[in-house]
């Protein structure tokens, strides 16, 4: 791999990281301040991860960074907002299609769309980018060029295998717990497994908000 190639591809891997991360801590602190409870946001099987936001950062991060205009403020939150909005559209769209399931849904809301998204948490994602943008990427820059080396190449090489597992492992078992809701039995050893190790139970004390279209 070329050096070009890697720095971007350890740039992707923890961009994605870090907006996984800083989104379960937002999405937690959120809620806990909205309702006066806490409870498990996160989004993979493992760790506190939520995908939405580190897809988000990297695509964010991606369109603003070396927009020309992208260092005015106004173009920052538009940028965002309009990033932000349509991956969520995307994302809750393409969740409903290939596993059958729903973690969010803004249908009680006025000015929503679908249920998918709600104005005013689209504004949401320009206030999260310009953040980001003006503060946030500066002192990530500054860290990864101190910290890349061979040991920091090694490291991210395992940290992204894991996080692929993480996936991976999260969307079978997700696939999984939306068949078990129409009952379909395990079809090969691999469902079998999932059945025992990853019951309805265990998933729903992962994901409290994850429920199954019907």
């Amino acid at each position: 791999m070329k050096e070009k190639s890697k720095r971007i591809f350890f740039h992707l891997v923890w961009l994605f990281i870090i907006g996984c991360f800083l989104g379960f801590i937002f999405e937690t602190i959120y809620y806990f301040i909205k309702n006066g409870i806490w409870i498990n946001k996160q989004g993979l099987l493992y760790g506190p991860f939520k995908p939405i936001y580190g897809c988000g950062l990297v695509l964010i991060t991606a369109c603003l960074a070396n927009f020309k205009k992208g260092k005015s403020p106004v173009w920052i939150f538009v940028g965002g907002v309009v990033i932000g909005t349509f991956f969520e559209y995307f994302a809750s769209y393409f969740q409903e299609i290939v596993f059958g399931t729903y973690t969010w849904t803004y249908s009680s809301f006025n000015l929503n769309l679908n249920g998918r998204i709600y104005l005013p948490y689209c504004f949401m994602w320009g206030v999260i980018s310009f953040i980001w943008m003006k503060y946030g990427y500066k002192l990530y820059l500054k860290c990864f060029n101190k910290l890349y080396s061979k040991k920091f190449e090694i490291v991210t090489y395992i940290v992204a295998a894991l996080m692929i597992i993480n996936i991976i492992l999260t969307s079978l078992v997700t696939y999984r717990f939306s068949e078990r809701s129409v009952s379909a039995i395990a079809s090969n050893k691999l469902e079998e497994k999932l059945d025992i190790y990853y019951p309805d139970d265990v998933v729903k004390k992962k994901f409290p908000k994850l429920r199954v279209y019907k």
